[in-house]
């Protein structure tokens, strides 16, 4: 058996009145100007996790969900295991709505739905294997376009339970989105799911675009890479925290797929993955570089 990690590096307190303004790849990395063109209606993107509790900048958000642990609520909003924030975390970064104009947490695609599928990481008598490949099928089968996976098992291989469940969901014309893993948390080479092929592997950036050292990991697999350093989410409090991590890149990646597919329908998950890569910002120097993959991550509309 392998053992399952949430993918965050930590979080620290910051100041509500202030959060908008500190969600500086709203506008660094095109977000804002394709919300000129879309911001992911009619779009639903599963974030499978340790549940995405109910606060105001998600209100309205959560179309659905489950609890594959046996410790939740049935709808999946009751936050479960180890890392208790980090599902609502991962949520207001996919589709947060803010609270007022201007204020407030604003995801990616803050019009894209979102179903909260727990599952138990570090408690429990479940094995958090079966709980995940459970949770891929679910959310394949209650309408996800997206599914966002912030975890890893630090290992390059998955269990054979994970083969059936992916292929579902690739079959099903569904995208999802790992996390690469962070080398400050151990994890120094890319882990499964993100090693698995078909899956979006997304590695980490600091604040300037670089390959972060500690909020992110390397490999063959990654395929794209978003800011992990100097992040903001809001907890299941409602309170507004400081965090790093590829938990944090994987739903900005998430939601950036989300507004390709909701402003290009016709597009099966194969093409929205390959427009997602070449729409992105070549990394540099322009060839593979296992810590950032093929390129460094969108930075213009999709």
């Amino acid at each position: 058996m392998t053992a399952l990690a949430l993918v965050a590096a930590g979080a620290a307190p910051a100041h509500a009145d202030t959060v908008r303004d500190l969600e500086y790849w709203l506008d660094d990395y095109g977000i804002t100007d394709a919300w000129d063109v879309t911001r992911g209606a009619g779009v639903t993107v599963a974030v499978i996790d340790s549940g995405v509790a109910d606060i105001p900048e998600l209100a309205g958000a959560v179309v659905g969900g489950t609890d594959e642990s046996g410790e939740g609520s049935a709808d999946g909003r009751t936050p479960v295991g180890e890392g208790e924030e980090h599902g609502t975390l991962v949520g207001t970064m996919v589709a947060g709505r803010g609270t007022a104009a201007g204020q407030g947490m604003v995801g990616v695609a803050p019009e894209a739905n979102l179903l909260s599928v727990s599952v138990a990481f570090g408690s429990g008598d479940q094995d958090v294997e079966d709980q995940i490949a459970r949770a891929v099928r679910w959310s394949v089968d209650n309408g996800a376009d997206v599914i966002n996976m912030s975890l890893t098992t630090n290992t390059l291989d998955w269990p054979a339970s994970w083969d059936d469940a992916f292929l579902y969901a690739f079959e099903h014309d569904v995208v999802v989105v790992a996390a690469a893993g962070n080398r400050g948390s151990g994890t120094v080479e890319v882990g499964a799911p993100a090693t698995i092929p078909g899956v979006v592997a997304v590695a980490g950036l600091d604040r300037d675009g670089d390959a972060s050292f500690d909020a992110s990991s390397q490999g063959i697999t990654i395929a794209v890479a978003a800011p992990s350093e100097e992040l903001v989410g809001i907890t299941p409090e409602g309170t507004p925290v400081y965090w790093s991590g590829t938990s944090g890149a994987a739903p900005l990646v998430a939601g950036v797929v989300a507004l390709i597919r909701s402003a290009h329908p016709e597009l099966d998950a194969n093409d929205v993955i390959n427009r997602l890569i070449r729409t992105a910002t070549p990394a540099t120097p322009p060839f593979r570089d296992p810590s950032t993959g093929t390129d460094s991550w969108t930075r213009r509309p999709p």
